[in-house]
């Protein structure tokens, strides 16, 4: 019994000889290499730790070792940025931050992973930020856990820019408008070729213009008022050289104060946000059987001009959303009879006129390509894109090079 104890202990100090040895060799061999080496990044430039404090696991939750360092007051100097506004970049092994921004005014500015990047300079000169990255994954026991801290001091010098998708903008087109750099207040335009809907940016603002078919050609003024920023912009509008075509006379159907006032409300309201992304995609298959701008002519007169995209829907068909959106209309009205309009943002609407059927409805939320509803033969499929109360060419915008699709990462 003696010998059959003796060896017990013995096979227990040789286990534990051996998991101590084992733990040790482990130990030591747990270097800083196991922390996180992805950088954290301010305007591209990587930043440099001040202080750690991170627990890096040895065996399981049994072993751990430590490395620390304090924070100090040391401040990275990053230099002067003048073109663009810097953005904090976090790697993959951040699960949470604390971010604090102090402007030359001395106000501070807190935010968190997620709003890191929201900040607005109002003003140029000497700022201070202060990072903590985290990480703490539940899901990954076996990860080191704990933080870098940084702290960097940084210079703005970004005089306010204007930038125009194109400085020659042909009839039916969209121009977008980028305000950049240093901004006191709100932008607002002021012109004669429509309202200007502006979106804020990680830079600035963008705004949308609409060039409407009857726009007069040549040099317009565009009063750009931002804060104390006043600045007048020249945009030369080009003519485009519209087809004729012979259309039958319309029977009278009334319906012209029900679809005003169901309508022409949606043209001032709708989202300050940007809902599409990309290029739009035509509701219907069909062909094209009157393009935008086309001079309408019943009985050799001039009736007027196309304000959107008439398709030869096949009866039946399933009409479509251009871009994603929210549906701000959706009904029958006796006049364009089924109609749906959606609300894409910043001014910007499709009007879907002519359905048989409406298949969605208002408040309703939808993704490009989403049915609508069915084309019929009672009414032709008409397809308008307005910004505000101006129609602009959808043509454009379904071919990808609109200002709609300007710098649209912005």
């Amino acid at each position: 019994m003696r010998k059959l104890l003796l060896w017990l202990v013995m096979v227990a100090v040789m286990v534990a000889a051996i998991l101590g040895g084992t733990a040790a060799f482990l130990y030591n061999r747990t270097g800083e290499d196991a922390l996180p080496q992805e950088p954290v990044q301010f305007g591209d430039i990587t930043l440099e730790s001040n202080g750690w404090d991170w627990t890096v696991p040895v065996l399981g939750d049994k072993v751990t070792k430590t490395y620390e360092s304090p924070t100090n007051l040391t401040v990275q100097k990053l230099g002067t940025f003048t073109d663009t506004i810097p953005q904090l970049t976090l790697p993959a092994w951040v699960t949470s931050a604390t971010v604090q921004i102090t402007a030359p005014d001395g106000t501070a500015w807190s935010g968190d992973k997620s709003s890191c990047n929201t900040y607005t300079y109002a003003q140029n000169g000497d700022y201070q930020i202060i990072v903590t990255a985290y990480h703490n994954d539940a899901d990954a026991p076996g990860d080191p856990a704990g933080w870098y801290a940084y702290r960097a001091g940084f210079t703005m010098a970004m005089n306010p820019k204007v930038t125009l998708s194109t400085e020659r903008a042909a009839q039916g087109s969209i121009v977008a408008i980028q305000l950049s750099g240093i901004l006191d207040g709100e932008p607002s335009v002021e012109s004669d070729l429509g309202t200007v809907w502006f979106r804020k940016t990680s830079s600035g603002y963008m705004g949308y213009l609409p060039v409407t078919y009857n726009a007069e050609g040549g040099d317009h003024t565009l009063h750009l008022t931002c804060g104390t920023l006043e600045k007048d912009i020249t945009l030369t509008v080009t003519r485009t050289m519209y087809d004729t075509q012979a259309v039958p006379v319309e029977e009278d159907v009334g319906g012209g104060e029900e679809f005003r006032n169901a309508i022409w409300p949606l043209y001032t309201t709708g989202s300050s946000a940007k809902l599409w992304n990309g290029r739009f995609e035509a509701p219907s298959a069909g062909a094209v059987t009157m393009e935008y701008g086309t001079t309408q002519m019943v009985d050799g007169q001039r009736s007027g001009q196309a304000t959107g995209l008439t398709y030869d829907a096949p009866d039946g068909e399933t009409v479509t959303a251009p871009q994603a959106g929210n549906v701000v209309f959706a009904g029958t009205l006796t006049l364009t009879g089924g109609t749906v309009v959606i609300d894409h943002g910043c001014g910007v609407k499709s009007y879907l006129y002519g359905l048989e059927t409406v298949d969605v409805e208002r408040g309703q939320s939808v993704s490009t390509g989403d049915p609508l509803g069915t084309a019929g033969t009672t009414h032709n499929l008409i397809y308008e894109l307005r910004i505000g109360s101006k129609s602009t060419d959808p043509q454009i915008a379904l071919n990808g090079n609109s200002g709609l699709q300007f710098r649209e990462s912005e």
